[in-house]
């Protein structure tokens, strides 16, 4: 994608795209994002733990801290951080739902440190 790609929303899946769990990897620009559902609402983030590369759609979910499966750096699906790692932070996606379609924002952010 050309230029700027803040307020612009893509199709990466459907809800039936969602497993057991309420989750789903997706490509944004070649890059990996998890669909997290917590509560009956959809998160999208960065996919790559960024301490050793571990999956995070892999790992086990408590309240809204995503655990990485390799050292269970926990990340907030809403905001990106890593509560136990000042600094620590992955790349977060606004989510729509249209209908059965999910959007993400073709541009993330990230968290403030």
């Amino acid at each position: 994608m050309r230029g700027h790609a803040e307020g612009i929303f893509i199709p990466v899946a459907t809800l039936g795209d969602l497993d057991d769990r309420g989750r789903a990897v997706v490509d944004v620009g070649g890059t990996r994002v998890a669909l997290v559902r917590v509560d009956g609402r959809l998160h999208a983030l960065e996919d790559t733990c960024p301490h050793r590369g571990g999956p995070l759609s892999e790992g086990d979910l408590a309240g809204t801290l995503l655990h990485c499966p390799l050292h269970a750096w926990p990340f907030d699906v809403r905001t990106g951080q890593c509560p136990e790692r000042p600094g620590a932070r992955v790349r977060i996606y606004e989510v729509r739902v249209d209908g059965e379609r999910i959007l993400v924002s073709a541009s993330g952010s990230f968290p403030p440190r």
